[in-house]
């Protein structure tokens, strides 16, 4: 990248203090960091493993510390609280023969594996510290120029600092035009932001600027004339930067500045640099008609702009993506000379953890990922950024702002068109453990529904115990102590509780996939600190897993129900024989291989002996009910005595093995006694306690004691003969 450029006043000799790093480069100076067992300190050019934790200053602020793009090292995480614990259902709520809706629930996970050995604790960096970008989940700030203006030379431009080299205060009076109130953490032009030139800049090209910048061209012909006739400089790039703060500039070429943003401030285009290092979202004023907008930007075109001026989230087609303006984005595309090699426009946009774009927003962008993804250039997909990550890794690193629905589209255009999601960035890190660690929940669940459980519990090659819940874990347990530090600021506390929100979400996402707790080390009381701090998490994945069942069964015997709805009142027969003959017709059509499917994404647990046994337990009950039961009233069972107290009993389809002593009466059970044992041996597994029954509570765990072997079920021959099958659920 070129030098930077010094901002107009400035004395030449700050000329290469950057206050913070620079995309292309990744370079990180005074980065202190620990491990949990020894303090070390690193080369300004070397970035931190996903074993080291930064603790201290980075240049540009602790929150540059992983300024050098998605995949340069770790991020850190945070999630969402524990979830309210849900009674349990009946498979036969549903009474009426209508179409039960699903969970949804499709991308979970729930696994055991062994005890992890490791004696050491993989630390993972500082959440302020350690995200892809400026903030702990932000992918990486732009390059920034200068450090150091001259009080004499205010800038021409005077936003919070003065008009004019004379130093005039009119500039405080500009506002945004027509815009919707600030969301928090954002800026507005003519209120916190100090805009320079820099130095040499010619008195033309200061008009030029403020003109464009404060929307006060009326009609194009005005930038024609001040290029053509005056001699302004098309190129000029306008720094920003926070007022008040002593950090550099980020440099924006005027047509990034002239793109409005249409997302009503619900997603930033435009940063000014801050002392934090990871910028401050700018709410700029916007033109008085979107036929003006694009009048001046082809007028600039025309005069010369570069329409790939400058690197990273500056440039012109990075900032129309980001702004989810369609008539910049189509215009820059257009033209003959648009380049998208190397200008990651496949790259999320940046966020604040507040930012809450809108359905149409997501939309917008993913019509813009697809117009040169599809359309002109496939390999757009698997670019790689600054730390050799791709755009996974810059999701994966992102505030979780994005609807899942956006997250399973946006991964769907990307991996379609050849990305990995098991990459590795420069520092070896997946894009799923970036997820973990940032929090990024829903990229952590998309992620994981298309990863085998090997990667989901993949460590390092020099620490097994690593793995992507570890990391969370780590997370999670560095803003607890963070949250329980008495010095913690409460803006730091703020923060601090969304991402342990956001963290506590992502593992009980991990956890359902099968994420295994027993690989966690717990050699340390900060590893065993960690793991308890996991175990709640996982009684709430426990806790839901009832609800996910009767969710699955009702869902897949939607349409056996719908059908016998359907024919019972045409059928020939009695109001009593008409259920029983429209029940049995409707299962000679009964798809048990689609109910297979929904019953698979409507649980969404996976990869762990509980949740196989889960699953075969409710396709043994659907496929009971739809081929054995001689109704749904019999699948939604009758009231029943049961230890003293009258229930309904769904569908007994199970039964306990009798023995050869037994004479042939064993035990029968439904599929809440089978799914409830299946819970039961898993939190014993792991010591996970708080697991609530959700039925028959009367009879405590009575009723769902029995040994895997023993289960099975009782099949009928021709000759009315009952026969145990096992099941083979052991």
């Amino acid at each position: 990248m070129a030098s930077p450029a010094m901002a107009d006043g400035g004395d030449g000799d700050e000329d290469g203090e950057c206050a913070g790093p620079e995309e292309g480069g990744g370079a990180v100076t005074n980065v202190v960091m620990r491990q949990r067992s020894n303090a070390s300190t690193t080369e300004p050019s070397q970035m931190p493993s996903p074993a080291i934790h930064l603790t201290a200053r980075v240049a540009g602020g602790p929150q540059a510390a992983a300024a050098s793009a998605a995949g340069e090292q770790e991020p850190s995480s945070s999630c969402a609280g524990v979830g309210v614990v849900k009674r349990a259902g009946s498979p036969l709520e549903h009474r009426e023969p209508k179409r039960a809706k699903g969970d949804g629930q499709t991308h979970q996970p729930a696994a055991n594996l062994p005890n992890g050995q490791q004696s050491q604790r993989p630390p993972a960096p500082h959440p302020a510290a350690a995200g892809v970008g400026g903030h702990a989940h932000r992918p990486p700030p732009p390059p920034r120029v200068g450090k150091g203006v001259s009080s004499s030379a205010a800038g021409d431009l005077g936003v919070g600092a003065g008009v004019g080299a004379s130093g005039g205060q009119g500039s405080r009076q500009v506002r945004q035009d027509r815009g919707p109130s600030l969301p928090p953490g954002w800026k507005s032009y003519g209120n916190g932001v100090d805009v320079r030139l820099p130095l040499g800049t010619s008195d033309a090209s200061r008009r030029l600027s403020k003109a464009i910048i404060r929307r006060t061209v009326t009609h194009p012909q005005q930038v024609t004339d001040m290029i053509q006739r005056q001699g302004a400089e098309p190129n000029v790039m306008p720094l920003l930067r926070v007022e008040g703060t002593t950090s550099g500039y980020f440099p924006y070429p005027l047509l990034s500045l002239c793109v409005d943003n249409l997302t009503d401030n619900r997603l930033p285009s435009i940063w000014a640099a801050d002392d934090g290092g990871g910028g401050t979202p700018v709410a700029m004023p916007t033109w008085k008609t979107p036929s003006l907008q694009l009048a001046v930007m082809r007028s600039l075109i025309q005069g010369g702009a570069d329409v790939n001026r400058d690197e990273g989230d500056h440039r012109p087609i990075v900032v129309a993506i980001a702004s989810c303006n369609p008539a910049a984005f189509d215009l820059l595309m257009s033209r003959p000379g648009i380049q998208l090699q190397g200008r990651r426009v496949a790259f999320l946009p940046r966020t604040l953890p507040t930012d809450q774009p809108s359905e149409a927003h997501e939309a917008t962008l993913l019509s813009f990922y697809r117009q040169p993804v599809d359309q002109r250039d496939p390999t757009l997909a698997t670019e790689r950024g600054p730390g050799d990550g791709n755009p996974l890794h810059r999701a994966a690193a992102s505030y979780p702002v994005w609807s899942q629905q956006f997250i399973e589209d946006y991964i769907d255009l990307l991996v379609a068109n050849g990305a990995d999601i098991t990459a590795v960035s420069s520092s070896g890190s997946t894009p799923l453990r970036f997820a973990a660690i940032t929090g990024s929940h829903c990229v952590a669940a998309s992620l994981c529904r298309r990863l085998p459980a090997a990667d989901i519990n993949r460590g390092t090659q020099n620490n097994p115990a690593c793995t992507p819940l570890t990391l969370a874990a780590i997370s999670l347990d560095d803003d607890t102590q963070r949250l329980r530090d008495d010095n913690t600021e409460q803006a730091e506390r703020d923060r601090v509780t969304i991402r342990i929100s956001n963290l506590k979400t992502t593992i009980r996402v991990l956890l359902q996939v099968g994420a295994d707790i027993a690989l966690m080390p717990t050699a340390t009381e900060e590893d065993r600190r960690g793991r308890q701090l996991v175990l709640p998490e996982y009684a709430t994945v426990l806790n839901n897993l009832p609800n996910d069942v009767m969710a699955a069964i009702n869902a897949a015997l939607a349409p056996q129900r719908s059908l016998a709805a359907l024919l019972a009142p045409r059928l020939a027969v009695g109001p009593q024989e008409a259920p029983i003959f429209a029940w049995r017709i409707a299962s000679y059509l009964f798809d048990m291989d689609a109910a297979t499917q929904t019953i698979t994404e409507a649980i969404g647990v996976r990869h762990s002996a509980m949740a196989h046994r889960v699953r075969a337990s409710v396709e043994h009950f659907v496929r009971s009910a739809v081929y054995e039961a001689s109704s749904n009233r019999e699948v939604v069972g009758g009231m029943a005595d049961v230890g003293g107290e009258t229930v309904r009993v769904p569908l007994q389809c199970f039964a306990i093995n009798a023995g050869q002593q037994g004479s042939g009466q064993h035990r029968q059970l439904g599929v809440r006694e089978v799914v409830h044992r299946a819970r039961l041996d898993e939190a014993a597994q792991h010591g996970v306690a708080g697991l609530v029954k959700g039925f028959n509570e009367y009879l405590g765990n009575d009723d769902c004691q029995f040994q895997w072997q023993q289960l099975g079920c009782v099949e009928r021959g021709r000759d009315g003969i009952a026969t145990f099958r096992p099941l083979q659920l052991t």
